[in-house]
């Protein structure tokens, strides 16, 4: 597994592309090599050993999905919302078809930025410990 990650969003709409940013920082300054990209521009996931995608009800992201199906299969994805919970249908179907975590639920008006900062370092352990291939007790 390798320790580079993809950070993919969907949209500039209601802050997804600022809490991808933020969550791509702070991974970095976790010691991950993180890209940070549109999913529209995300060609490939070749190299990618995790892959963290937000806004995942946009349409933009089942295409995505359904551009990236055989690798997502195989590659850790932990998924983030923006909206208010309950989370979209058809985002827990994703969660189903890719054996995915999450989703996390970025909600509200203004997004919480010390949220995102706690939940890209949590995704940070997580990430090491599969880079690393061991589990803690």
């Amino acid at each position: 597994m390798t320790d580079r990650v993809l950070v993919a969003y969907t949209s500039k709409i209601a802050a997804t592309d600022e809490i991808a940013q933020i969550i791509g920082t702070e991974l970095a300054g976790c010691g991950l090599r993180v890209t940070v990209l549109s999913v529209a521009a995300a060609d490939t996931l070749h190299g990618f050993g995790a892959v963290i995608m937000g806004d995942a009800a946009a349409r933009d992201a089942h295409r995505f999905v359904r551009r990236h199906k055989v690798s997502l299969r195989r590659t850790p994805v932990w998924l983030f919302h923006r909206g208010i919970p309950p989370v979209p249908n058809d985002v827990t179907r994703m969660v189903r078809k890719l054996g995915a975590n999450g989703p996390v639920s970025f909600d509200g008006a203004a997004p919480d930025w010390n949220r995102s900062k706690a939940w890209a370092r949590y995704l940070a352990d997580q990430l090491t410990v599969l880079h690393r291939g061991f589990a803690s007790n």
